[in-house]
């Protein structure tokens, strides 16, 4: 309903979109993605879980391409995605050629440049201690800043979170479709608005729609906005550690 009532211009998924990479599964899903399609557009990659079981197959005969670039003139904008993840494995690779292929796809001087994928470039707080984070992230941070992208977009772990390096904002979301929430959170997702590289950025709570401002940043300027509880605030409050 909300995808309905906002009509945003444009829905980007990072994964995962099934747990089990089955071709049952895909097309359980396709549906959704249809009426989604139906109202807006929509650029999804694959996350790990997607992966699964050689998911990647049906990913791309029932879903769309591992990777894709939309470009949105009439917005100023081009959004870039690329398959960070691995059969079977749950840490994520880019690798040169969709290294490559990223340099080709932001070459056109358009004024909002967005990039997605499903693992973590930079870790995250209250994510666990899994591998979580791309092998090669090194070269993936150097390519964000080389190429001034505005907006970096993650899934994978579930938390949504968000950090800014140069003109670049990081922003990873939580689970939108699931209970897979860390400690207190609710599945959420974010609301975008991106214009001219001022960013502003809603957790929006996927039970209830409530909206929680996370991140504004407008003339390199950057407010963060903390609707949760922090890892160190629930220690701090915590009498386990208590003499």
């Amino acid at each position: 309903s909300f995808i309905r009532d906002e009509k945003p211009d444009v829905v980007v998924c990072t994964g995962d979109l099934i747990h089990k990479g089955r071709v049952t599964q895909f097309h359980a899903i396709l549906p959704y993605i249809q009426r989604i399609r139906s109202i807006t557009k929509f650029l999804v990659v694959p996350g790990n879980h997607d992966a699964k079981n050689s998911g990647l197959i049906y990913f791309e005969k029932i879903i769309g391409p591992r990777r894709s670039r939309l470009v949105m003139d009439e917005l100023d904008t081009v959004i870039v995605g690329v398959c960070s993840a691995r059969d079977d494995m749950s840490e994520g690779m880019i690798g040169d050629e969709q290294l490559d292929f990223l340099g080709r796809s932001f070459n056109k001087n358009l004024e909002n440049r967005v990039m997605a994928l499903h693992h973590h470039l930079i870790p995250v707080p209250l994510s666990g201690q899994k591998f979580t984070t791309v092998r090669d992230a090194g070269e993936i941070l150097e390519f964000t800043q080389l190429f001034e992208l505005d907006l970096v977009l993650m899934g994978h772990r579930h938390v949504p979170h968000a950090y800014v390096i140069g003109p670049t904002t990081f922003l990873y979301c939580g689970t939108s479709a699931s209970n897979k929430v860390r400690a207190d959170d609710s599945p959420s997702f974010n609301h975008i608005i991106l214009n001219e590289g001022d960013i502003e950025v809603y957790m929006v709570n996927s039970r209830n729609l409530e909206k929680n401002l996370l991140l504004e940043r407008k003339l390199s300027r950057t407010t963060f906005v903390r609707p949760r509880r922090t890892r160190i605030e629930h220690l701090l409050n915590s009498k386990v550690w208590d003499d």
